[in-house]
């Protein structure tokens, strides 16, 4: 059962109160309290007073009738006006006789001490313990009001940004209340949510610049080996004469091809490193329009082999198209390397995803290749294309990153008929 104490956020009704209003409830039931125990303490010292009145100063009233006409009672008979000089009087227990007392200090009748100081002052204590009873009552109300509505957020706030200070941001800051400490612990939980999904994407991207110069450095291996051997058999053969000039030739062909490949090498590095810095320009475009050119780009990329494209969805959509068709060309490049014959396209408008499906008839991917395929620099099959030229492996992963440009992403996988099946989705 709903507690109905609770909010929505699970908040009790007192933690939702804002400062204001909790100030203000706090200090006028402290003010209630402290004025009820001024009250009660002003009582209390008004009836000890009376009770010592009665207990020591009453006894010295001579009787009515004794004194006749020099005391007045009241009419309950506990008043006496004083009617002559000598307002007080003894009587004697044993003869019941009566000596006035000449005093006008009642007070000598109270015994020395506490009780006295007490009977003769009690006006400024009652006065002191007032002042004293409101110093009190403020005090608590701060009290009260830092432990309900300050402590608590306060600590929380406290932790958090040593925490943050650390750099250690795996935590969640806790909201306790529903005002505007609370507020405060809302923000910086999404500070601190920000600044960690900032450190994931920046730790991300130098794994993914390690990751590149591994790989970038992997495969300079080889062009460098063969530049260096062959300018090493160069500078042996050359000066001996013992290299024929077919040979030389040969040789000088051989370098020249290195020497080709590693600048292909350096002119890919650039074209990744200006990837990152790439922002998709948006347009709205007809859903209809977009198929009907990804249709015909295929039929001219494909020529006169099997290629076959469907689409489902409708509407306008509202995308980067020369990024999305650079991924749809590297994604039919490289579907063309390995198909025997067919490739089928399937274009999907679904709410707010445009999700673009490129499928062959190849033998797929082997199972290492499903987890690396995206990689930077990975190939799979290091075989040269039907130009001769050995691929560089940063088709997928180009189309990976300009996905997640998109705000969407790469899907590789296989389909269960067989052959390879790679999915694209963009956020539209």
């Amino acid at each position: 059962m709903k507690n109905p104490f609770k909010n929505r956020q699970g908040l009790f009704w007192h933690k939702k109160l804002s400062l204001r209003c909790a100030l203000v409830i706090t200090t006028v039931l402290c003010a209630i309290g402290g004025t009820t125990l001024a009250l009660v303490e002003s009582f209390a010292m008004e009836t000890a007073r009376d009770a010592l009145y009665y207990q020591y100063i009453t006894p010295y009233f001579a009787d009515r009738d004794s004194l006749g006409e020099y005391y007045v009672f009241s009419e309950d008979g506990k008043t006496l006006y004083v009617q002559s000089s000598m307002p007080y009087a003894y009587v004697d227990p044993d003869t019941g006789e009566i000596y006035p007392i000449e005093t006008t200090d009642p007070n000598r009748f109270i015994p020395a001490g506490p009780l006295r100081f007490f009977y003769s002052h009690v006006s400024v204590l009652a006065v002191g313990s007032i002042v004293l009873t409101i110093l009190l009552a403020f005090l608590v109300d701060a009290w009260w009001f830092y432990r309900w509505k300050i402590k608590k957020p306060l600590a929380i706030l406290n932790a958090a940004s040593q925490k943050i200070a650390q750099n250690d941001l795996d935590f969640q800051v806790a909201v306790p209340t529903g005002d505007e400490l609370g507020k405060l612990c809302q923000s910086f939980e999404t500070m601190r949510a920000s600044l960690e999904e900032n450190n994931r994407s920046l730790w991300a991207a130098v794994e993914e610049r390690k990751r590149l110069n591994a790989a970038f450095s992997h495969d300079l291996r080889t062009p460098l080996t063969v530049l260096q051997g062959y300018s090493d058999l160069l500078l042996d053969a050359l000066p001996s004469g013992d290299l024929s000039p077919e040979k030389t030739v040969d040789t000088v062909l051989t370098m020249q091809r290195s020497l080709t490949r590693l600048q292909r090498y350096v002119e890919s590095m650039n074209s990744l490193q200006r990837l990152e810095d790439l922002e998709p320009q948006k347009s709205t475009v007809p859903f209809s329009t977009l198929c009907a050119q990804l249709e015909e780009t295929g039929k001219i990329l494909r020529k006169e082999q099997g290629f076959h494209f469907a689409s489902r969805g409708e509407g306008n959509v509202f995308l980067d198209s020369e990024l999305l068709f650079q991924v749809y060309e590297n994604l039919l490049s490289n579907a063309g390397r390995y198909a025997k014959g067919n490739i089928w396209v399937t274009a999907e408008r679904e709410g707010t995803t445009l999700s673009l499906t490129v499928a062959d008839d190849g033998p797929g991917f082997p199972p290492a290749a499903l987890k690396r395929a995206a990689e930077p620099y990975y190939r799979a099959d290091r075989s040269p294309n039907p130009e001769g030229e050995l691929h560089f492996g940063l088709g997928l992963y180009l189309c990976r990153v300009l996905c997640q440009k998109h705000g969407g992403s790469l899907e590789i996988g296989n389909a269960p008929e067989g052959g390879a099946r790679i999915t694209a989705r963009f956020s539209v």
